[in-house]
Parts: C-alpha cells; structure tokens; sequence
C-alpha cells in the first residue's frame, strides 16, 4: 500500500498595521498526516487495482501477480496456473490492450506493472469484442528492456518447464523474442472402467483396467515479434511462431474382461503422435482522430499432425493411422466512431476459411476433406453516462461446411446486452445477456466410423446442427477500503438442442456406435460469492469464495445435480520472504458436450519464497497426502449404454513444485507496451 505523506508547516506571519504595538501571533505545529490513496476502485465501465510494491516485488510473473492481488471478480488457481471469473468462466488477457496468451503472462516483468484491470463486455475495438477481461497496463521502454530466465521442475511427477523471454526497444520498434519448452514423462496414465453394453444380441458387460501406463511428450515454442506502438495512437504488430508437440511414447497395457461373448484377455495400446505448426499474426490499431478507431486482426495458421494407434487384446488387434494437414485463415475489424463522450457507435465483421485433410489406414480407411468458411457482421452502440454504462450489439453470422461431397450452410442471429451502474467508486452492479451459437467442429462432423475396442465404434455426424445457446449473469462489486472486497454473482445458461456423443447398437455387426448427434437440453446455473479481507498493512490477505452449481439436462442422458464447492487463498509477506496457502474442496459437474458427471477430489498446497535483487525463488508443496493417481470418476448413463471410469494421470498427485526465475533489466522506461504471445495446442480434427 502506498502512502503519501504530508507535512503542514506553519510560517511566521506578520500583519502590517497602523499601531506601534506589534501583533502577538501563536504558532501551533500540526502533525504528520499520512494520506493512504485508493488502491482499487470501481466505475461504470471497469474496476481498477493498483498492485502494491511487495505484490510486484514476490510474484515472478503475471498469473502469480493476479495471485497475490486477490481480486475478487477472479478465481486464479496456483496449482493448474489458471485464471478465470469468480463464476469460472474464461478470461481474455490483455497487456497494454494488447492480446496475451500463456506465453506473454509468463514473460511478465511484475515490477513493470502499474495497475490491473478488469472489464465485463468492453466495447474499445482493441479488446476485440472479448466478454471479460482482464488488462495488464506496464512501463515500457525508451530503449533497452529485460531478459527473463525462467524454470520450474515439478518433483515426484517428472515434469518441468523453462523459458527465455527477452524485450528490446530500439527507436520506435519494439522486438520480443521468446523460447520455452516443457516435458511431461508421466508413468501413471490410463483408467479403469465398468462398462455396459445393452446390445441387439444381448447385454454384456466389459470390464478393464490399465496396470502400467507411460507417456513421454515434449514440446517447443518459438516466436518473434516486431511492434511499432511509441504512440498511443497508432500500434502496428507482427509475430511469427513455431510450435512442436512431440508424443514418442504413449501406451498401456492391462486386463480386460467379458461377461459373455469374449473371453477374458490382457490388451496393448498405443498411440504415439507429433503435431507442428507454424503462424502468423498481424494486428494493427489507428486512432484517426473526429472520434474515429479502427482496430484490425489478422492470424494464418499451417498444421501437420500424425498419429498412430493400435489396440489389441488377445488375437485381435486394431490398428489406425491418420496423417492431416491443414490451414486456416482468419481476419477481424472493428470500427469505432465516437458521436460525443456519452455515445459511441460500432461495427465489425469476422472471416475465417480453413481446409483439412485427413488420410486414414489401417483398420479404417478413408481420404477426408473439410472446408469450412465464416462470417460474421455486428453493429452496436455503447453509452457512458457518470454512473450508468451499457452498450447492445446484434449481428448475424453465415457458416458453410464442406465435408468430402455434402456441403452445410448456416444462418443465425446473435447478440449482447450489457449494464453498468456504479453509484460511486465503491459499489457497482453489472448485468449482461447474450445471445449466440456453438456451431460443431471438424471433429464432430467428420463421417468416419472408427473403430475404439471389442464393442465400441466412434464416428461424427455431417448432419449436426448448430446449437442454440443463452446466458445472462447479475454481479454486485462492494469495495469499502482498501481492506475489505466483496462480490456477490448469479448466472443461468442454456443449451437447446445441444450437440453430445449419443450410444445406440448401429455399429457394423450389432456392435455400440457413439456417434455426436443434437439431443436434449443443458441447463446451468451459478449462486456465489468471494469475500476478501486484507490485515497487516496488506502484508497479510485472506479469500474465500463458495459457489453453488445446478445442473439439469434432458435427453438421452438426463442429469440433475446440485453441488456446493468453496476455495479459500491465503498470502502474506515477511520482507523478502512471501507465502501462499491455497485449497480447492472436492469439486464435479455435468459436462454439456460428451454428457458425463464427472467427480475430482479436492487439492491444497503450501509455498514459500524468496526474492532478492534480480532472483524469485518459490518451493510449492502440493497435495502432501493425496497418493492416488486418480483424476477423476465419470459417470454416464443412457438407454443403450452404461459407463463408470476412473481417469488417471498426475494431475491431483503429490508433488513438490521448485520455481526459479531471474530477470535483468537494462534501459529507460517510460511508455506502455506488451508481451509476447504463446501457445500451448496445436489443432487437430483427428477422431480418436
């Protein structure tokens, strides 16, 4: 917390008058008056908070920054490194209104950071249309940068991560140069299942389990960036990236039994992979001046992804390979015109193409072609009075899929409502709607049949029909003082005619087929709250945030389930030492596209670190007693098919996480500028 300090000091004053005796004057000294300035506000359009000194100086990049901040509007996750909404919905990142990704927020330099931002729903063309955000605004430099050097090895799971990001600014261009990769050798994967097949011949029940299971996958990612952003009213930006996924090893092996039909076997399977790609992308803003901006986004994106599969159980042995190339094309544009400073008028339009081909041999075979273009046009109107803002949009999107010789074509409406009342910078209600369509993917679509195991065939559906969706949500901010904040939220959503996988014995021989199909309705709702309180000078903060989730689905695989979950994120700092408490209790909910329930145990971690000078060091103790390699139990129930499944993998084991990050500045600082971009996936329709 800041203080700004302020002496009164009372000077002699003499009065000049007419008489010989002189005035007698007293002089009272006043004290020191410490003026403690506001470190978090809230307006009709944003709430801002201001990062203190020792939240910049102990976080060692950005998602450690949201960490220590505790702000209530989020729920950031320091064991999955994730940052959502209080109600857990996705979050855009910006940096300086620029686009950030996973990659930018790790080559964060916190010390760079002068306040954070979050908005519901922006209309400012450089948020392109994101529905929440949270914006980064930083120094930059005149000349010079920093180099950052980062790595973190996660102990007792073997897996680990490194990065080198590097920022230069030399006249009025700015180049960002970033390196990472990570490795995950992971000697726990697999699941075991209960399974029932309600077949034509009759029922069978299948029961497996995996004994051993190994993964190693390592990736890589590289980027250059170039930006001319020295004004505030013109950015122009290009990066070129590279990204490697390679799968070497991917098997398991274990039993499987029948109830009837087959004999009890043991089975293989594996399914080694490599993904590559390479990407361009170009964003430019231009303040034109007479109220006018435009913002502009364009990303081109080349794919080469194969993959191997092969299952056998006893004599009989499937086997798949698939090889698949793609590239898509995608640009964006918004228009701003300002009519006055309460009103403003916008417009944007969308286009993407893109075209895969996918070859299958082996047990299936088949020649894949996709082809798939979009567009979409909005026009809309924002309103920014003193206390009230708001704006609307309505657009329509055209959608046209060719797969092999069928080509489908789509037309819907969407739009987005949003209010913003705050009465002062202490108190503000939001409330949004919207309007819009979840249209299937390549994946979903693709007419394959595939076979998975003994009983089961997995195929897409060319026929599947674009669904529907609605959501609004009504949130109250209350920041009293910089001690205390509160939110309080609910939110609905709602899927008609939703797109799930659907099991039905039309397989070839009688065998299940799970084939995507639009059944039912998903029906989601959220009540909660995050409470934060703030003690010792801020040194130490404490959050707690309990939610209650209700879901309702019909359809062939109908659900109602009503779970209650709270977390709690503890911080304090002692000089140069910092400590984090975190825990998530036990958590589930009702997946809307593959229709499961589906169960995770709680998690909880202890950390501690140190910074000095240009080092952060942070050792993380993660779930101490949690020694099962479960992830976590689905549950799935339908006319035709039954499944129990106990995921499993690394992801709730004990660990011990050590971080070490050291950054080296050199140069001035004086404007704003952003991050690099990283990605973590590359994009494949491939069935599996």
């Amino acid at each position: 917390m800041k203080h700004y300090i302020l002496l009164l000091i009372m000077l002699p004053f003499v009065a000049q008058g007419q008489t010989t005796e002189p005035d007698t004057i007293t002089v009272k000294e006043l004290g020191e008056i410490t003026v403690v300035a506001d470190a978090q506000r809230t307006s009709a359009t944003k709430t801002v908070y201001i990062p203190t000194a020792n939240q910049k100086l102990t976080a060692s990049d950005g998602v450690s920054l949201l960490l220590r901040m505790n702000i209530p509007q989020l729920s950031v996750n320091p064991i999955a490194e994730t940052v959502k909404t209080a109600d857990n919905q996705g979050v855009s990142l910006f940096i300086n209104f620029h686009p950030a990704t996973d990659g930018d927020v790790s080559g964060l330099n916190p010390n760079d950071v002068k306040r954070v931002e979050y908005l519901d729903f922006p209309t400012d063309p450089r948020f392109q249309r994101a529905q929440h955000v949270v914006n980064f605004i930083t120094h930059s430099y005149t000349y010079g940068g920093y180099t950052k050097l980062s790595g973190k090895e996660r102990f007792m799971i073997r897996r680990g991560e490194a990065l080198m990001y590097s920022k230069f600014a030399y006249r009025k261009i700015e180049y960002d140069l970033m390196v990472s990769g990570d490795y995950d050798y992971n000697s726990h994967i697999g699941s075991v299942s209960d399974e029932t097949y309600r077949l034509e011949s009759g029922t069978i029940k299948r029961e497996s389990g995996t004994e051993t299971g190994h993964k190693h996958q390592r990736s890589l990612y590289s980027a250059l960036r170039a930006s001319w952003n020295r004004s505030t009213n013109f950015t122009f930006r290009n990066l070129v990236s590279f990204h490697r996924i390679n799968t070497p090893i991917n098997r398991t092996s274990g039993y499987v039994n029948f109830s009837s039909q087959y004999p009890s076997e043991t089975f293989y399977a594996e399914s080694p992979s490599t993904n590559n790609a390479i990407s361009w992308d170009s964003e430019l803003y231009a303040a034109l001046g007479r109220g006018w901006a435009i913002n502009g986004n364009f990303q081109t994106e080349f794919a080469k992804n194969n993959t191997t599969s092969n299952y056998a159980a006893g004599s009989e042995s499937i086997e798949n390979f698939a090889d698949e190339g793609s590239w898509f094309l995608r640009g964006t544009m918004q228009v701003n015109k300002s009519l006055s400073d309460r009103f403003t008028l916008f417009s944007s339009i969308s286009s993407e193409g893109g075209c895969t081909k996918i070859d299958y041999g082996g047990s299936s075979n088949a020649v894949n072609r996709f082809r798939q273009t979009f567009t979409g046009i909005t026009v809309g109107m924002s309103l920014n009075f003193r206390k009230v803002s708001g704006s609307i949009d309505r657009g329509y999107a055209f959608e046209s899929n060719y797969i092999n010789d069928k080509t489908m074509d789509d037309r819907y409406p969407f739009t987005h409502v949003n209010v913003r009342y705050a009465p002062n910078q202490k108190h503000s209600i939001n409330l949004w709607f919207q309007y819009a369509t979840f249209s299937p993917d390549v994946t979903m679509r693709n007419p394959n049949i595939i076979q998975q195991s003994e009983l089961m065939y997995v195929s897409g559906n060319p026929d599947l029909k674009c669904s529907r969706n609605t959501s609004a949500a009504l949130s109250y901010t209350w920041l009293p003082c910089n001690k205390w904040q509160f939110l309080a939220y609910a939110t609905v959503f709602r899927i008609a005619n939703r797109q799930i996988a659907v099991y039905t014995p039309d397989a070839p021989d009688g065998m299940m087929l799970k084939k995507y199909r639009n059944d039912g309705d998903y029906n989601h709702g959220q009540l909660g709250a995050s409470l934060t309180g703030k003690f010792f000078e801020g040194r130490l903060s404490i959050s707690v945030s309990p939610r209650l989730l209700l879901y309702n689905t019909t359809g062939s695989n109908s659900i109602s389930h009503y779970p209650f979950m709270t977390s709690l994120n503890v911080n304090y700092s002692l000089g140069k030492f910092f400590f984090n408490a975190y825990y998530d209790s036990r958590n589930s909910y009702v997946d809307g596209e593959n229709a499961y329930l589906r169960r995770m145990t709680n998690s909880y971690s202890l950390s501690a670190g140190w910074t000095v000078q240009n080092w952060n060091l942070q050792l993380s103790i993660i779930n101490p007693f949690q020694f099962s390699w479960g992830i976590s139990k689905d549950t799935l129930t339908t006319s035709w098919y039954d499944s129990n499944v106990t995921q499993l993998g690394s992801d709730y084991h004990r660990r011990i996480s050590l971080t070490v990050t050291y950054t080296f500045n050199y140069g001035k600082k004086v404007n704003q500028s952003g991050e690099l971009s990283g990605k973590k996936n590359v994009s494949s329709s491939i069935l599996h």
